[in-house]
């Protein structure tokens, strides 16, 4: 049996997956293990495992795309997606099979 040595953070995340009641709550632990409360959209492609291109096209359109706050005007605008909405977004499209 090979045995596995896990750091701080690694057992304090798994603590923290343990107390999470949902897979909302799961998500959020997660999420904001890796990238504190909002993504970017770089972040986000990354989540979903989509191409930056798809989500400027989902923006758009407006349509299947977590919510996001959008930072100022124009082709320079930036887009942020907190980690609540990101989380809810994953709930209601993964489908997990039992």
């Amino acid at each position: 049996m090979t045995q596995v040595n896990l750091n701080e953070a690694e057992i304090l995340t798994i603590k923290n997956l343990s107390f999470a009641k949902n897979d909302f709550d799961k998500y959020i632990v997660l999420l904001n293990k890796k990238y504190g409360y909002s993504l970017t959209k770089n972040d986000l492609s990354v989540v979903l495992n989509i191409s930056i291109q798809t989500i400027d096209r989902r923006i758009k359109e407006n349509m299947n795309i977590p919510a996001y706050k959008k930072s100022g005007e124009g082709s320079k605008a930036s887009y942020i997606f907190p980690i609540t909405e990101v989380a809810k977004f994953l709930c209601s499209t993964i489908k997990i099979n039992n």
